[in-house]
Order: structure tokens, then sequence, then C-alpha cells
């Protein structure tokens, strides 16, 4: 596991400490996602990187912001699902067999590991997270 590749909301949506901050607002549980995944980057030697796609901003790009050491939150334009976002940059890797990506949805699921990529269920996640 070189690099991770986080489904933002549907991580968001799976993990209880993390779904409860949307009480507080959709910002507050991005920051809760970002702070753990962070937490989990510094306690691992083998993930060199993490990137966490969340779905639809209304810019008419997509948007890359460093949010920590080796760890992007990429928005994708409003019309571009974070789901296309991740297959893309798969597809736009030189090595595609160092990325993980985390998420329990069914087209990344079965596409995901076409483009020579892994995938991890948000339940496999929690219990490396543990």
């Amino acid at each position: 596991m070189r690099t991770l590749i986080i489904d933002g909301y549907n991580v968001i949506h799976k993990i209880p400490q993390i779904e409860d901050l949307l009480d507080e607002s959709l910002e507050a549980a991005r920051i809760g996602l970002i702070r753990l995944l962070s937490e989990f980057k510094d306690s691992r030697k083998d993930v060199e990187h993490i990137y966490v796609v969340f779905d639809g901003k209304a810019e008419m790009f997509d948007e890359e912001v460093p949010v920590g050491p080796a760890i992007t939150a990429i928005y994708t334009h409003s019309k571009k699902s974070a789901d296309n976002k991740i297959l893309e940059l798969i597809k736009n890797s030189d090595k595609p067999n160092v990325i993980t990506v985390i998420s329990d949805d069914n087209f990344l699921y079965n596409n995901t590991r076409v483009h020579g990529a892994r995938i991890k269920t948000i339940r496999e996640f929690c219990r490396i997270l543990k």
C-alpha cells in the first residue's frame, strides 16, 4: 500500500465518528476525515501519499488542495463525480499497482481492479486504522 485514494463522502458516511460530525457541518466532517487520515499516515511507513476525493464543487475545474504532509484533497467539478476522478487518477498513474482505493462503491469496486489498482472496503480500512 503506497498510495491511497479515499472516496471521501463514501467514507464519511460509513465511519460513525466522522459521520457524527455532519451534525455540525459538511466541512467539519471533511476536516474530521482529513485529521483521521493524517494520523493514519503518520503511523504508517508504507503509505507515501493519500488523496481524498470529494464530489462536486461549482468551480469550472478540479481543485487539488494540499491539506497536510503527503495528503491532498481533491474537489471535483460539479459535473464530474468523485468516482470518475478516482478512475482518472488510476489511469494517469504510471504505477497503478501501488494504488489502493478505499470505497464501498460498486462502480469503483469493479473498475478499480480493471485498471490495475487494488480496492479495500471501508470495513477493511477501519480494521487497518485500529
